[in-house]
């Protein structure tokens, strides 16, 4: 899969990642941003057209791809038309995608989702406090962004990583912090 996720990367195709065998309602939209040895980084859309922000995910976890359907035409249409635009990133091509985006995120104090390989119904959502070798330690927020306590994440168990997302701007705004998306 990782060929196709790369020649996705090098045509600048909208692409639909599902990643849920169960649930083919549940897809990551978007442009390919990055591609890592074992992950892969989406300029997320809405399926309202607008910026969602970044999702790092592994490529293990895509079941399949779709490109160049009506559904993705649409987006991409909305994505113009309603002048939609991701922040650029400066990755680091030497190193390792995911402490790449981790370190991103502390350095720039983003708010940072993390779902968890055996709890994707609770992401735990924060700022990065430090980074280690096998775990991240992040200042937790809740949704109306008020701090909660701090949580140590083992890297191994991180499944997904969100950030610059219509979630964390709103727990950004909440927060009292105005940051321009």
């Amino acid at each position: 899969m990782i060929d196709e996720v790369i020649k996705m990367k090098q045509n600048k195709n909208i692409v639909s990642i599902f990643c849920d065998e169960t649930d083919s309602t549940t897809f990551l939209e978007g442009y390919i941003y990055a591609v890592g040895v074992q992950k892969f980084l989406i300029k997320h859309i809405t399926p309202h057209g607008l910026a969602d922000g970044y999702i790092l995910k592994e490529l293990d976890s895509i079941v399949h791809l779709e490109t160049g359907g009506k559904y993705e035409r649409k987006i991409e249409k909305l994505y113009h038309k309603k002048n939609q635009k991701h922040i650029d990133l400066e990755i680091d091509k030497n190193s390792d995608l995911e402490d790449n985006i981790l370190q991103i995120c502390m350095n720039n104090e983003y708010i940072t989702s993390f779902e968890m390989v055996e709890d994707d119904e609770c992401p735990i959502k924060g700022v990065i406090n430090k980074i280690d070798d096998n775990k991240v330690i992040v200042s937790k927020l809740t949704e109306y962004g008020e701090d909660d306590g701090e949580a140590i994440l083992k890297k191994e168990n991180i499944d997904t990583i969100s950030f610059l997302g219509v979630d964390e701007e709103d727990i950004e705004i909440l927060r009292g912090v105005n940051r321009s998306f």
